[in-house]
């Protein structure tokens, strides 16, 4: 297994978490097509009580503020990589590495995993549990640069990755399948939809986060992100998820959803992070009537040309002058925007 580390001020930290004698044996199995597929002999279940007993064992606290919540409902974990539909040359992603349970199932199943931990704790236990996994590269670092921006480690790994796979001459998919962290789950995804477009992702997120994720127009969490997903996906709520799914219990729901990326829709946005800043700055005011929003961004309204130019937008795709963005199609909102951009 490869890995990252950043470094540390405190070297006894990786020590003091590290366990021994965690190296498990290895068995070759055969696959469907015939190939040689090294498998862990006994993969270690996550659950409630192993959780409270590793975490015992090498004094490990859970930080609420990075999301650590883990899943521990087996069958939900196998439902979460069977969504995936994750195939032998597949890169997969992975944010949130925990104590790599889902990371596991990933490496038996993908070419290469790229697997993030921002927690360097939770980290060295991932590395121990993932020793015979020759195909994962784990990079500890938060996977955001900032908000706006994915970690230049991560994107470096990916980039590796995927040397990797042209160097055997392989062709696959890049997919993003992870029990996302809250705090995170939006930029990510955004991101990566942004500047490393996966062709599906098969995330667990909060519940109210899944709904924006898939809401159509109309819909009371219609906003920025669904236009932004809506325009380039096809997307589906597997399955709602109760607190109890995970340890720590969260305190809302949370749903496994799956995004299939559509090449044709993605490539009739000409300028993807202009769109994705176009949406940002309609959806601000999102309960306002749209005709005053773009003729604010276009000038203003005492402008003579900026209203003039909005009102041929309304006039070519036959709008409403009183309707607001939340009653807006992605697939219109992308020939809005074209024809706002136009010199």
């Amino acid at each position: 297994m490869k890995k990252s580390f950043q470094h540390s001020s405190k070297p006894s930290r990786k020590k003091k978490f590290g366990r021994k004698n965690s190296k498990k044996p290895t068995q070759v199995v055969s696959g469907d097509k015939g190939e040689d597929v090294v498998a862990t002999a006994s993969a270690t279940r996550q659950t409630t009580a192993y959780l409270k007993k590793l975490f015992s064992e090498v004094g490990f606290s859970i930080d609420t503020k990075k999301g650590q919540n883990f899943l521990v409902d087996l069958n939900l974990l196998d439902l979460l990589e069977r969504s995936a539909d994750i195939q032998p040359d597949d890169i997969v992603l992975e944010v949130g590495s925990g104590t790599a349970a889902l990371t596991e199932r990933l490496a038996r199943a993908a070419f290469r995993v790229v697997t993030i931990e921002i927690d360097s704790r939770l980290a060295t236990l991932a590395q121990d549990r993932l020793v015979d996994a020759d195909n994962v590269h784990l990079v500890n670092t938060d996977v955001l640069a900032r908000k706006n921006k994915l970690s230049p480690d991560v994107l470096s790994a990916l980039d590796e990755a995927e040397k990797e796979r042209l160097a055997v001459d392989k062709k696959g998919r890049f997919l993003l399948v992870a029990n996302l962290p809250y705090c995170v789950a939006t930029p990510v995804i955004s991101n990566l939809m942004l500047s490393k477009p996966f062709a599906s992702a098969t995330v667990t997120v909060q519940y109210e986060m899944a709904e924006r994720m898939t809401a159509s127009a109309g819909h009371h969490s219609y906003n920025a992100l669904s236009v932004w997903i809506g325009s380039q996906c096809r997307t589906e709520i597997i399955r709602s998820l109760p607190p109890a799914a995970f340890w720590p219990r969260p305190k809302v729901d949370s749903a496994i959803v799956h995004l299939d990326l559509e090449e044709h829709r993605r490539s009739r946005i000409l300028d993807l992070p202009r769109f994705h800043t176009f949406l940002r700055n309609i959806f601000c005011h999102r309960r306002k009537v749209l005709r005053g929003v773009l003729i604010s961004l276009a000038g203003g309204k005492k402008s003579p040309e900026a209203v003039a130019r909005i009102d041929a937008i309304y006039e070519k795709f036959n709008l409403e002058r009183n309707i607001r963005a939340e009653s807006i199609d992605p697939d219109t909102f992308v020939k809005i925007e074209h024809e706002f951009s136009l010199p």
